[in-house]
C-alpha cells in the first residue's frame, strides 16, 4: 500500500464515493450508509498508524553500530575568548574548564615579564563577600584548558580566577568564575585530619573512611597544610 499523507481539510474535499475507495486502499471496512465524517475519522486515524510505524522502521534499519559523525563535525579546540568555568563534581573536588582567546596569548608573551598562569582558588564566607577569607593557587600551563582541584573542608563559598603572573607587577585577573556555594559537611570530617586524634563512628568507620582520609593525603598533602 503507498504511504499517503491525510489532513482533513484534503479528504473534505473528496465525494463520498472517493472517500470509500480510500479507505478500500487502507483495508478499511465501510459498513452502508456511514455518515461521511466517520469515514473520514477513520482514514485520519489510519493513516496517522501508518505514518508512525513508516518512521519507527526507517528509525530501525541500520544494524550495528551507528557510524561516526565526520571530522568536521566535531567540536573547536577555542572559541577565543576569555573565560572560565567551575562546577562542583563532589564536596571534595571541583572540575574547572576556560578558555584564553589569541590576543590575549599574544599580549602576556610580548615582554612584558609573563611569569606563568594559575588558578586562583578563593572562599568567602557569604555570597556577596568581595574580600576571600583565604586562597591557594594552582599553577597550569599555558595550553591547558581543564583541570580538578582538591578543596579543603569546611569551606561555604567558593570563586575560582584565570590569573596571569608577572615579574615585577601585580597578578592580572583573565576571567572570574561564579561563585558556588559548598555543602556543608559533618564537623567530625571536617576535623578528622592525618595526625590528629578524632574519633569516628563505628559506623563511619565501616565505610572506610580513615582509608579514604589517608590515600586524600598521601596523593594532596598540600591541601592539609
Amino acid at each position: 500500500m503507498e504511504n499517503k499523507n491525510l489532513s482533513r481539510s484534503y479528504l473534505e474535499t473528496l465525494s463520498t464515493a472517493d472517500l470509500i475507495v480510500l479507505a478500500d486502499d487502507f483495508d478499511i471496512d465501510i459498513p452502508d450508509n456511514l455518515n461521511r465524517c466517520f469515514i473520514i475519522g477513520e482514514l485520519l486515524e489510519v493513516s496517522e498508524e501508518v505514518n508512525q510505524k513508516k518512521i519507527e522502521e526507517d528509525i530501525n534499519t541500520e544494524d550495528g553500530e551507528v557510524p561516526v559523525s565526520s571530522v568536521d563535525d566535531k567540536l573547536p579546540d577555542t572559541y577565543n575568548e576569555t573565560v572560565i568555568c567551575a562546577i562542583l563534581r563532589n564536596p571534595a573536588w571541583v572540575y574547572v574548564y576556560w578558555d584564553i582567546k589569541n590576543s590575549d596569548l599574544i599580549r602576556l608573551n610580548i615582554g612584558n615579564g609573563f611569569l606563568a598562569l594559575a588558578l586562583r582558588v578563593s572562599f568567602f564566607d557569604d555570597i556577596i563577600s568581595n574580600s576571600p577569607i583565604e586562597t591557594f593557587d594552582v599553577q597550569i600551563g599555558v595550553s591547558d584548558r581543564q583541570q580538578y582541584v582538591l578543596l579543603p573542608p569546611g569551606k561555604k563559598f567558593m570563586r575560582i580566577d584565570l590569573v596571569a603572573k608577572f615579574s615585577g607587577k601585580e597578578d592580572e585577573n583573565l576571567a572570574v568564575s561564579r561563585k558556588i556555594e559548598l555543602p556543608e559537611g559533618p564537623s567530625i570530617l571536617n576535623n578528622a585530619l592525618p595526625g590528629r586524634d578524632v574519633e569516628i563512628t563505628p559506623i563511619l568507620e565501616l565505610s572506610g573512611m580513615k582509608n579514604i582520609l589517608k590515600s586524600h593525603y598521601e596523593h594532596h598533602r598540600q591541601s592539609f597544610s
